[in-house]
């Protein structure tokens, strides 16, 4: 699946911080308990939608979601089997290896993006539901740019393509990062711009409360 955990990259000047294990134990407790409780958005996703989803979490658990270590694994499995069960309707433990590592591949890159989103360094827009082969993601780098408008087949092959710079930009808002990722939006037969209509379940800085 792409790459998008964090603890392998080598940024020149900006070291990711790692969650150590005592910490990290706390951190998943504190999903556990969220996600344990009954009256928690996975219940119902297909109405609550994917962006409220996420917005239950705080960004040390987004950050544990795509920590390359033990603790980092327990999370993206525990967070990815409620999202499975919640839009397919069936335990995680049902699933295929071929479906899990499908809607993997389109949700772990989304813990990365809602933490940009958060930084302000991205503007995100979520479907309502991110494994739906009909899904649109809005997707904009800067204020100044457009939206483009990308299904999550074309999400994944701007994961695999610029996996690190993802990282260097979400974390950092690093430049460099950003224009390498602006210029891989851009290419011929990539995505497509959209400025006036993107996905239903938006999640822009100033639409999304916390």
């Amino acid at each position: 699946m792409p790459d998008t955990t964090v603890g392998n990259r080598r940024r020149d000047k900006q070291q990711i911080p790692r969650i150590a294990s005592k910490e990290a134990e706390r951190i998943f407790a504190h999903c556990e308990h969220l996600l344990g409780d009954p009256d928690a958005l996975c219940r119902n996703l297909g109405q609550a939608g994917f962006s409220r989803f996420l917005a239950q979490f705080d960004e040390k658990i987004l950050e544990l979601a795509v920590q390359p270590d033990s603790w980092g694994e327990r999370t993206r499995a525990r967070l990815i089997s409620e999202v499975f069960t919640g839009f397919r309707g069936s335990p995680a433990e049902d699933a295929s290896v071929e479906e899990i590592t499908e809607i993997s591949n389109i949700v772990i890159p989304c813990f990365l993006l809602e933490l940009g989103r958060r930084r302000r360094h991205i503007e995100i827009e979520f479907p309502v539901n991110p494994s739906d082969s009909a899904a649109r993601f809005g997707l904009r780098t800067r204020p100044s740019n457009p939206t483009y408008c990308i299904s999550s087949e074309q999400l994944i092959r701007l994961v695999a393509a610029t996996g690190e710079e993802l990282v260097g930009l979400c974390y950092f808002g690093d430049q460099q990062s950003r224009e390498h990722i602006e210029a891989q939006l851009a290419l011929k037969g990539g995505a497509t711009p959209d400025s006036k209509t993107g996905p239903s379940d938006s999640s822009s800085p100033s639409k999304t409360k916390h």
